[in-house]
């Protein structure tokens, strides 16, 4: 499931949040933050091994009318009785072996007693007909006067716990079942199930039953039944189906998006050793869909926002494959082998968010994997809250196990264990382990032993340290050349505070040193709290490269001299060490030779990251030299993914007259949309003379998916001039696009904060049943300080129609609005980072509540634009 990604969004990790960046993660990103209900596996009575599932619906009712027979076999001697999970739902009828049965329910559980003692093996066939309206698990995406053409849909999001919503069943990954799905529907819809289409029959009355058969065994939290009006392209890979579905009227956006999906399938197929175990691939686009995407097996499910208007596609890089090439990663890590309890869900995730890594490298090239690697290390130390939490652990009571550690620093390990023992031994281990394990549910001690049958290599210390134990290696380093000896004393020390989980690391190190001579590598292992490496150099070092290219999860700061920095942004061979020395010239204050070198960079680097860091490190410098420069760069960069960045770093500059006049012709009229929308929210936050009718004029205008409208409308929350207040409820108001009301929503709360009426005009939207209209005033309340919001939220809170999502951000927001007015970033539980990661600058200091206001818009853009994917991501947790 994707957080992103960020997914990057990473989808990264496309995947921080999506609506107010805490939003937008939670949105898109999918996954870091589910609160999982057990987090050890079950013991188990019975073995549950095939479910024959038939559903038809209520439309009006928003109910699901359903008839399961379940196939199980007793695992225990002596059992009386079987349960399974149910809530919610009304149960009619139940049958065991063909003859009617008594059965009792509670809140959460279907009971039903067996007529006599049972002995292990005996096997029983239970039938269930129930009817009921899930609240969760189970959506429906319909049309109503407000969205009179909003395309019909069904859909259903299993994981963690949900799928007893509206299926009585064994709802924990600890068991697998193979399955039958029988889905009569209206005969215009088109249906996606587990597994094979075996066939479509008229059913009468206008309707149709569509019949699918999943044979390979997976959990019951993949079981997935999609029904609605959707748009289909379909494609093969090697005779097996690929098939790509959008809500109706969006099918031209499928090829754009998704047309890089078999080439996926081939080179993890190829990776693995493994071929892809499915009898078919269908990616469902959804709308409102809950997290960024879900893996069910052979049928993910994706947000629709994943679907970029074609105008738009071209303008970003890498577009959605951070997301398509998580959750078809999960087809193998996470559906092929699953994990045994939620305590190990970095198996999932970890994987899947390495994944992205893979195809990135091998479609876009060495140095984009390497600039999202080298961002993802940066975001995951700003996260606080992840730093004395191991990978595995199952203490997860009051937060979330589906988190940063699970999704970002689980991808690390894996990056750092393929770095460390070579790619050729790992890829045996993973083959040995997919092997084995094909069918299984594994923990973390299973990987651990595939790598080492394989590869002969002892791996205990490294999963010790980085999978059970918390934090990473925090880096004090300095260095003395002996002209004599011609030796460098590299002096080595661990920072970081050893408590709790948190230890001192052992980790090999790469040590370059550049003389006049040429560079020459070293291999060290660090392992104590001070150490220092002499280390042979013919002349004094013109660079030295600590973890040369960035292959060890840590933070460093390394004491070196502005010359030192200025060779290495110029000579460094790796993105890594260039990008690091942008940002360490950048915390140079008033120094007019580090600016031109960053200028120089961002005019002529090889790699488009660095040359878009050092952009938004001049953006973070004072002084008409750093704005000159920005211009400068601003012509020679034409592709959109630099060019936007550029224009936002512009955004920094206040009072500078050609500054703003630039931005003001590029938010008129430029080839660039996101460089057009980067204008508006930095004409924003300059708040000029001119801004609010620039700012107008863009609501007003067109432009596809309303991109510039909405930008314009997240922008004038930074204008803060209260004459956007009857702009942004227009804006916010039912009826109009969702995207659009969600960054009025954000807006709006910004304006008039002592204006109760608004207040409670924000709150009204929580009600809603559109999830990402909830989702912005959730963060909207929270951020805007008014504590008469908390009773609305404390209400919310108590309903039973809450997302996966959804319950611990409310409980965050709760907790910003109860802290005390100092000022200071609050903690925000459960939620993921969104407030930590904007608590600190660049160079570590405290903000002020307007300049984290400030950074978290541009970083909205940003995480816009990336975590069009991250299972990504993070996903946020459940109650």
């Amino acid at each position: 499931m994707i957080r992103e990604s960020h997914r990057q969004a990473n989808h990264r990790r496309t995947r921080t949040v999506f609506f107010a960046l805490a939003t937008m993660l939670a949105i898109f990103i999918a996954a870091p933050g589910l609160l999982a209900d057990e987090p050890y596996a079950r013991s188990r009575d019975y073995d549950l091994q095939h479910s024959r599932i038939a559903l038809h619906f209520d439309l009006e009712q928003k109910k699901v009318l359903g008839e399961v027979t379940h196939s199980l076999s007793i695992l225990r001697d002596g059992a009386s009785k079987i349960v399974f999970d149910s809530t919610g739902l009304t149960i009619q009828k139940v049958t065991v072996n063909k003859a009617a049965a008594k059965f009792e329910t509670t809140g959460e559980k279907l009971i039903i007693p067996l007529a006599a003692e049972t002995k292990t093996g005996d096997k029983f066939e239970i039938t269930i007909k129930y009817e009921g309206k899930p609240a969760k698990g189970m959506y429906f995406i319909l049309p109503d006067k407000d969205y009179p053409d909003r395309p019909s849909q069904i859909w259903t999001q299993g994981e963690s716990e949900d799928t007893h919503y509206y299926l009585p069943t064994y709802d924990y990954p600890n068991d697998r079942l193979t399955t039958e799905t029988f889905l009569t529907v209206p005969a215009s819809w088109i249906t996606v199930s587990n597994g094979k289409l075996m066939s479509v029959t008229d059913a009468g009355k206008g309707l149709k039953t569509w019949y699918w058969k999943e044979s390979v065994p997976s959990s019951t939290y993949l079981i997935t039944v999609v029904a609605g009006e959707f748009d289909e392209v379909q494609e093969r890979w090697h005779g097996i189906p690929v098939t790509y579905y959008a809500p109706k009227g969006r099918g031209d956006r499928l090829p754009i998006n998704y047309g890089r999906t078999p080439a996926m399938m081939e080179l993890f197929s190829k990776k693995f050793g493994v071929d892809y175990p499915w009898e078919k691939y269908a990616q469902v686009m959804v709308d409102d869909f809950v997290a960024g995407g879900m893996e069910n097996s052979s049928a993910t499910t994706n947000t629709s926002t994943s679907l970029t208007h074609p105008k738009l596609a071209p303008e970003y890089f890498t577009g959605e494959d951070d997301l398509i090439s998580h959750e078809l990663g999960h087809q193998w890590f996470g559906d092929l082998v699953t994990c045994k309890d939620w305590g190990d869900i970095w198996l999932n995730e970890g994987f899947a968010t390495f994944l992205e890594a893979v195809w990135t490298e091998a479609h876009f090239g060495k140095d984009q994997a390497d600039y999202e690697r080298w961002n993802n290390e940066r975001e995951w130390f700003r996260s606080n809250n992840l730093w004395n939490k191991p990978i595995v652990r199952h203490d997860f009571d009051d937060s979330s196990e589906f988190d940063g550690n699970a999704y970002g620093k689980g991808g690390w390990v894996l990056y750092m264990l393929r770095h460390q023992i070579g790619e050729d031994a790992f890829y045996r281990g993973i083959k040995q382990y997919l092997e084995v394990n094909r069918g299984k549910n594994v923990v973390t001690a299973d990987l651990a032993k595939a790598v080492e049958e394989t590869t002969h290599t002892n791996v205990d210390q490294f999963f010790s340290q980085w999978l059970y134990g918390a934090g990473a290696p925090k880096f004090d380093l300095s260095y003395t050349y002996d002209n004599q000896k011609h030796q460098v004393m590299l002096s080595v020390k661990q920072t970081q505070k050893i408590e709790g989980r948190v230890g001192l690391f052992r980790v090999p190190v790469e040590v370059e040193i550049t003389t006049a001579t040429g560079p020459r590598l070293y291999n060290v292992t660090v392992s104590k709290e001070k150490q220092t490496f002499p280390l042979p150099a013919e002349s004094a070092p013109l660079m030295i490269l600590f973890d040369k290219g960035g292959h060890l999860l840590k933070s460093a700061e390394f004491h070196k001299e502005k010359a030192e920095w200025l060779y290495q942004l110029k000579n460094a061979t790796e993105l890594a060490d260039r990008a690091d020395a942008a940002v360490a010239l950048g915390k140079i204050k008033n120094d007019e030779e580090a600016a031109a070198a960053l200028g120089e960079t961002l005019r002529n680097d090889k790699a488009w990251g660095v040359r878009a860091t050092a952009a938004e490190t001049l953006g973070q410098m004072s002084g008409t030299s750093a704005s000159k420069l920005l211009l400068a760069g601003l012509d020679l960069s034409d592709k959109p993914w630099v060019r936007s960045r550029v224009v936002s770093a512009l955004g920094n500059f206040k009072d500078d007259a050609a500054v703003a006049e630039r931005l003001y012709a590029i938010a008129k009229q430029d080839d660039s949309y996101r460089a057009r929308a980067a204008a508006l929210q930095a004409l924003g936050r300059l708040k000029g003379p001119k801004t609010f009718e620039t700012l107008n004029a863009a609501v007003a205008g067109d432009s596809p998916d309303g991109f510039l409208r909405n930008a314009a409308l997240r922008a004038l929350g930074s204008l803060g001039d209260d004459k956007a207040v009857p702009v942004l409820l227009q804006w916010s108001a039912v009826g109009k696009p969702i995207d659009s009301r969600t960054a009025a929503i954000n807006s709006l709360a910004r304006l008039q904060k002592d204006n109760k009426e608004i207040t409670k005009q924000i709150a009204a939207y929580l009600s809603e049943p559109h999830f990402p209209v909830r989702m912005a005033a959730i963060y909207a309340l929270g951020g805007r300080g008014d504590a008469t919001a908390i009773p609305a939220l404390e209400a919310l809170l108590k309903s039973d129609d809450l997302s996966i999502e959804m319950a611990p951000m409310i409980k965050g927001q709760i907790a910003r609005l109860k802290k005390p007015a100092d000022g200071k970033p609050s903690v925000n539980p459960g939620s993921g980072e969104a407030d930590e990661e904007f608590a600190d600058g660049a160079a570590g200091e405290e903000l002020t509540t307007d300049q984290r206001l400030e950074k978290l818009e541009r970083l909205l853009v940003e995480m816009s634009e990336r975590l069009k994917s991250m299972e990504k991501r993070l996903a946020p947790p459940k109650p």
